[in-house]
């Protein structure tokens, strides 16, 4: 389940997953990241995902994900988007930012939630 989760995690990070890739996850997974079990994500639920995902690709825990870590998931030009001060890894704030702005692009109604 855990590389599931990651997965989705990178393919949001590279700016490919819409609402419709959250749906498609298999459902033991959508169940892990849908905590209120109502078939949606709300920005909650999806930034407790995010930042689990976060936790779980900084293999070292120093704080941000070097490209030996993001690697499985990302490539060269998505971890180049993601690191947008191009210091060669990819911060936490970096992160969130890419995270926030794929959860508004992937939100097509502006209801907060995908679904």
């Amino acid at each position: 389940m855990t590389r599931g989760i990651l997965i989705a995690a990178a393919l949001m990070l590279a700016g490919v997953a819409t609402a419709e890739t959250v749906s498609e996850l298999h459902e033991n997974e959508l169940n892990a990241i849908d905590k209120n079990n109502d078939g949606f994500l709300s920005r909650d639920e999806f930034n407790a995902f995010s930042d689990y995902a976060f936790q779980e690709m900084d293999e070292d825990k120093n704080g941000t994900l070097g490209l030996d870590e993001a690697k499985p998931f990302l490539d060269i030009k998505q971890f180049q988007n993601v690191d947008r001060n191009n210091d060669n890894s990819i911060s936490r704030a970096e992160y969130d930012a890419q995270m926030s702005d794929d959860f508004n692009a992937a939100d097509k109604n502006g209801n907060g939630q995908l679904d």
